[in-house]
């Protein structure tokens, strides 16, 4: 019973976990789909704004027309030094269009304080702890100095219009976002951009709707841009991969060892029954037939065990999807966009399979106390009558 609850709740909890670090990773970072100059990949981390793409328009044109794509938007990316008590903290400015980020990602359902950015001014949406660590309210003025594309010194002054909260610290704490029209101006990057945010009808044609895009997007045969899969972008997806199978053996051990007390439990009945198995093999059962009464009632044992197992872990897991657990500070040292808070995932689904896990283990278990009782014999047993 505590087996199957344990797993139906580590289960959601799991899952739940890891569909909301990729949610998140796709929304703010990656999209389905990436578009960026080839030699911006090179050095990426560097943020390099000389190596963007030019006339992106066109490129958006022909993403568009992509069948499977869903929405496509422009982002500019770049760095800055703020000063925080005379130590320069570095922050990350995000270009974007405000009209399709509401699309991308329901900006404006995570402004907490003031309201989203508008084209064609000069202000600024702020991380809820770049706010607090900056004291900067709604209304507040925030000055950006930065290098431009061609290496100068630029500046501008942005209104704070809204403060805004992803639930994630690496995000919360460093990110500010403005007009993509007001960033092309401050980085002196006219009708260019840094990136091309592409979200798909379904997720899972990522590498192969990129593979179309870059035969498109380059069909003179330069090669200058390039479309990366969100699966291909950082460790997140290989770590998605990776937990699935490490936790689907977490699993499979703790329900073999909880195995080993129905095993143990099967054991000693059939022990302490074996005048009983003698007396009924005398009167002519035969030994499957003995095989079969004991495992059929370790199957009754599994039912009902796994049946409030599955009651328990369901409860908990509908719980968890609705509260979830907070992680305080949301790993903070950790470079990624984790959430503050983690959510289960409530799936009859998980229920089901768990209840019937624990069904399975229970027979299996049972299998060797069910041999040991086939092979009693009858005189040896009724000896001891």
């Amino acid at each position: 019973m505590f087996a199957v609850m344990i797993v139906i709740y580590m289960w959601s909890f799991i899952m739940g976990m890891m569909g909301d670090v990729v949610d998140l990773f796709v929304q703010s970072t990656s999209g389905h789909i990436r578009v960026v100059n080839t030699e911006y990949l090179k050095r990426e981390k560097m943020l390099p704004l000389n190596k963007n793409i030019a006339n992106y328009q066109k490129v958006l044109d022909v993403v568009e027309k992509t069948p499977g794509v869903k929405l496509v938007t422009p982002r500019i990316k770049f760095g800055v030094l703020m000063e925080r008590e005379g130590k320069n903290k570095p922050v990350f400015g995000i270009g974007i269009d405000p009209e399709k980020e509401e699309q991308a990602m329901n900006f404006s359902k995570k402004i907490i304080e003031g309201r989203p950015i508008m084209m064609g001014k000069e202000e600024a949406n702020v991380g809820a702890l770049f706010a607090r660590d900056f004291g900067l309210k709604v209304g507040d003025t925030l000055t950006v100095v930065t290098q431009t594309a061609h290496g100068s010194i630029s500046a501008m002054n942005l209104k704070v219009a809204g403060i805004f909260s992803f639930g994630a610290a690496a995000i919360d704490r460093r990110t500010f976002y403005m007009p993509i029209d007001k960033a092309q101006y401050l980085l002196d990057i006219p009708n260019r951009v840094t990136e091309i945010f592409v979200l798909l009808k379904n997720e899972n044609k990522a590498p192969m709707i990129a593979a179309m895009l870059d035969k498109e997007i380059n069909a003179s045969g330069a090669l200058k841009y390039k479309a990366r899969a969100w699966q291909e972008q950082g460790f997140v997806f290989l770590w998605m991969m990776m937990a699935k199978y490490i936790y689907m053996t977490i699993y499979a051990i703790i329900l073999f060892f909880a195995s080993f007390t129905i095993l143990n439990t099967m054991f000693m009945a059939v022990m302490e029954r074996a005048k009983e198995i003698g007396m009924m093999k005398a009167m002519g059962m035969r030994n499957s037939q003995v095989k079969g009464v004991v495992l059929l009632e370790a199957a009754i044992i599994g039912f009902f065990s796994s049946m409030i197992g599955a009651f328990f872990g369901g409860a908990i897991s509908y719980g968890l999807s609705v509260a979830g657990i907070a992680f305080g500070g949301g790993m903070e040292g950790v470079d990624m966009a984790i959430p503050m808070v983690m959510y289960g995932k409530f799936s009859l689904f998980y229920i089901f399979v768990g209840f019937l896990m624990g069904i399975l283990f229970s027979i299996i278990a049972a299998i060797f106390p069910a041999l040991r009782a086939a092979k009693f014999e009858p005189a040896e047993a009724l000896r001891e009558i």
